[in-house]
């Protein structure tokens, strides 16, 4: 495997604090539902219905505030809108377990508003430090970051919650917020190019946005519905077969297949296209249902999730080349609410098709929505790649990296 282009990413001024703040990051921003679930169903001794509305709640707020939050960076700057996003964190960790159901409910969905955009934050400065033939690599690096983030995030968060108190947990999520904002305003990661193009703001400009992405954020819903509905139908595989007892070794099975497939997609001169990655991540799915034991469906999961981490960073790459400087934060935050949109969808899809049809038909369904979905993006993304004289630069990216 060539190691030049990890080289080169990882010898870019200022990227390696920048990965080093983005990662610690990610870990609380991935054990935040798992905290907020179990403290509704753990502490306050409310059922799990009630405990997945707040999730809900907090993940519809990540899915709205997103764009919002990427427009405010191109508007206002970096600085001041985490200053913000600092002082609603702490507010809500601090006060959050201490809060009546129905006014945390609320401030979930706050919370989830003003969250630190850890991945958004990430992806913006990379597309502006990295040079754009090595870009992939950077994204794949991003990406395995995530993996490893995954393992650990929800882990704690469950650990402090089940074996300290709720309010612990609470006040450690808050306390690893608040400390890696500040981290972020101290490196200051440079989310724009210096040359900067006035265009009017509004729903046109949203609107311009959207039709320029719109084959990627459709991949990235593709994306997305995959990983999480694959977990949700695995899991269910593995109770089905009175084997959850292995579904450790399953996680970490998935993690790993999916960095090292990360690491060979991002050594490559030419990658294959994201799009078609996400088709065939759907495809690559379907075989594992037909697992009768917890080793052959690690097996079977390894292609697919060999694909996984190929994806993410393939379609977040895509978004930085399509957008214009200019309009990258609110094109990186519409690409966070596509990947929301894919984890609302997946899970309640899989259970459903699980309960109908069993494990198999879980992973069919995922599957089929997930290669549907790519198949579309391509689509999509040929039409697009017609030369279009407003939009040279997103039509150029698109083209070549098809």
């Amino acid at each position: 495997m060539n190691f030049a282009p990890y080289r080169q990413v990882f010898g870019t001024p200022g990227l390696r604090p920048l990965m080093i703040i983005g990662s610690l990051a990610k870990v609380p921003s991935l054990g935040i539902t798992s905290v907020l679930y179990l403290y509704v169903s753990h502490g306050l001794g409310l059922n799990f219905g009630l405990a997945g509305l707040v999730t809900a709640a907090w993940m519809i707020g990540v899915g709205v505030g997103s764009p919002l939050q990427g427009r405010a960076f191109d508007r206002y700057g970096f600085r001041p809108v985490l200053c913000a996003v600092i002082l609603v964190q702490a507010t809500f960790w601090s006060a959050g377990s201490f809060l009546p159901y129905p006014v945390l409910l609320c401030a979930a969905f706050c919370g989830g508003l003003f969250t630190l955009s850890a991945f958004t934050i990430t992806r913006l400065a990379l597309a502006v430090m990295v040079p754009e033939e090595i870009r992939h690599t950077a994204y794949v690096v991003e990406s395995v970051s995530t993996d490893v983030s995954y393992m650990i995030g929800p882990s704690v968060g469950v650990l402090v919650i089940t074996q300290v108190s709720p309010t612990t947990a609470f006040l450690t999520v808050g306390a690893m917020m608040v400390l890696c904002g500040i981290g972020y305003i101290v490196v200051n990661p440079p989310l724009q190019a210096q040359e900067k193009v006035e265009r009017p703001g509004g729903p046109d400009e949203w609107l311009s946005v959207l039709f320029q992405l719109r084959s990627v954020l459709v991949a990235t819903i593709g994306v997305s519905t995959a990983v999480v509905g694959l977990e949700v139908a695995a899991l269910g595989s593995l109770q089905h077969m009175e084997q959850l007892r292995w579904s450790w070794v399953f996680l970490v099975c998935c993690g790993v297949s999916s960095i090292i497939g990360g690491l060979i997609y991002g050594a490559a001169r030419r990658p294959m296209s994201a799009l078609l990655i996400v088709a065939l991540l759907g495809i690559a799915m379907m075989p594992m249902g037909l697992a009768q034991h917890w080793i052959w469906l690690c097996v079977l999961a390894v292609p697919a999730n060999f694909l996984i981490a190929p994806a993410l960073s393939g379609t977040a790459d895509l978004v930085s080349r399509l957008a214009p400087g200019h309009q990258r934060g609110l094109a990186m935050g519409l690409y966070a609410s596509a990947l929301m949109v894919g984890n609302a969808v997946a899970s309640p899809l899989a259970g459903t098709a699980q309960d109908l049809a069993g494990p198999g038909g879980a992973f069919a369904v995922i599957g089929t929505v997930s290669a549907l979905t790519g198949s579309w993006a391509l689509f999509l993304g040929r039409k697009a790649s017609s030369p279009r004289p407003t939009l040279p630069e997103g039509e150029a990216s698109l083209s070549a990296a098809k």
